[in-house]
């Protein structure tokens, strides 16, 4: 199945679960939700969540009854705050699960490295609208300057690098152990036989019980040290050598490579691929493809705007953090519909790049469309949505140039997004 199938399958699929009764009844927060037909029923508000809220609440629930929903009514923005907390934000979670199903297990286009599915898991921070309930729920972190307490949230991800697909992901309180998160994300992960896992990971995850959690689980692995860790097992003349670590009384091979980058700083990397054709450059190459999750992060926060809450609460924040998750999914698959379009517009032209889709102009066209192609019943009117937004796109690829240096990702300055002083919520 190609990458156009597997949207429209992933669409599909997403539609029948949030329709589904069982569905429903397993991501309401109490047996009595949902119960009575009303102005926004689980299915809307479900909907209206992922519609890439961009705008202030109440300007985007009129937007959604109009022009979406075809009504002439609407709700405020203090009944849909009392609407959203019915809702498991697992729901949404669920729905992500789905869609990475149907890509890695109906699509025969994906790209693995040397027949790994190549993955990163990192972490980030989520900065939360400054309030003391969200403070008290996700912690937070002081500024530098002042003793100013700022609602912060860690979060991570495992991350398809090859395929730009989150696999998996995790939001949590303010500092929670990144190995911590790893170690769930791991354990929670569809083993399935027939894919090979490789996993990069950067310096603050190395130990004993992640490395010996990761053979034992027959995932593959290529993580960086610090210079303090297995200092004293590590020969520092061989720049390639086999070293044994111990967790809980038992012996772990793994395999240690030194290299210098050019600013002369050494790198070390820890690995369990003992493959001997694969020499200190491959592995350096590999290494650093693990910075498709810093573009990625990147992507959530200024593209999908994830720290745009719409809403002051804890259960509010996972379900958008996790809608924008199962999204940037939804459009990455999109997206490689569109480059597929581009390119075969292109190929009796001379062209000195390949193409890809515009993302900001991307996402603007899958506004309200995405939810009308949930919405709409006949197959062949949600095809002419879905086909009028790929040539839109198409006709706004850009092109990539090679060999351009990524500069590494600055964090954005607090305070960025300020619609959520007027969400009215009266679960504070």
């Amino acid at each position: 199945m190609k990458f156009k199938k597997s949207f429209e399958k992933a669409m599909l699929e997403s539609k029948i679960m949030i329709e589904d009764y069982i569905f429903k009844c397993s991501n309401r927060t109490s047996p009595s939700h949902f119960t009575r037909s009303g102005k926004m029923g689980f299915k809307e508000t479900i909907l209206f969540m992922l519609n890439m809220i961009n705008k202030s609440l109440q300007v985007e629930l009129n937007n959604f009854f109009e022009v979406i929903l075809k009504r002439k009514d609407t709700i405020s923005k203090q009944a849909f705050s009392e609407n959203r907390q019915k809702i498991n934000p697992n729901a949404f979670i669920e729905l992500n699960d789905r869609i990475v199903d149907v890509i890695y297990k109906e699509c025969d286009e994906y790209k693995l490295w040397n027949r790994y599915r190549l993955s990163a898991i990192d972490g980030t921070t989520i900065e939360l609208p400054n309030t003391e309930t969200l403070r008290n729920e996700f912690g937070y972190a002081k500024n530098q300057h002042a003793s100013v307490a700022i609602a912060r949230a860690s979060a991570s991800c495992l991350f398809d690098v090859l395929n730009k697909i989150v696999i998996k992901s995790k939001i949590y309180r303010f500092e929670t152990s990144e190995r911590k998160i790893a170690m769930e994300l791991i354990s929670e992960m569809k083993k399935d036989s027939s894919i090979k896992e490789l996993i990069l990971l950067n310096r603050g995850y190395p130990s004993s019980e992640l490395i010996s959690t990761l053979i034992e689980s027959n995932i593959y692995f290529v993580m960086r040290l610090k210079n303090n860790v297995f200092k004293k097992k590590i020969n520092a003349e061989k720049h390639d050598q086999i070293i044994e670590i111990t967790h809980n009384k038992k012996v772990y091979k793994v395999r240690v490579i030194r290299f210098h980058l050019t600013s002369e700083i050494e790198e070390v990397l820890v690995t369990n691929l003992f493959d001997e054709s694969m020499k200190i450059e491959d592995f350096k190459e590999l290494y650093f493809k693990r910075w498709g999750v810093e573009i990625k992060y990147d992507e959530l926060k200024n593209r999908l705007e994830i720290e745009n809450f719409t809403g002051i609460t804890k259960i509010a924040i996972e379900q958008d953090f996790y809608a924008s998750i199962y999204l940037s999914n939804m459009i990455e698959l999109a997206r490689k519909d569109s480059d597929e379009i581009a390119k075969v517009e292109r190929e009796n032209k001379e062209t000195k790049y390949e193409y890809r889709a515009n993302l900001n102009i991307l996402i603007g066209s899958l506004k309200d469309k995405l939810i009308m192609m949930y919405l709409e019943e006949n197959p062949r009117k949600r095809n002419k949505i879905y086909k009028e937004i790929m040539q839109k796109v198409s006709r706004s690829s850009i092109p990539i140039r090679p060999n351009r240096q990524n500069p590494r990702i600055k964090r954005i300055a607090r305070g960025k997004y300020k619609k959520i002083k007027n969400v009215v919520c009266r679960f504070k």
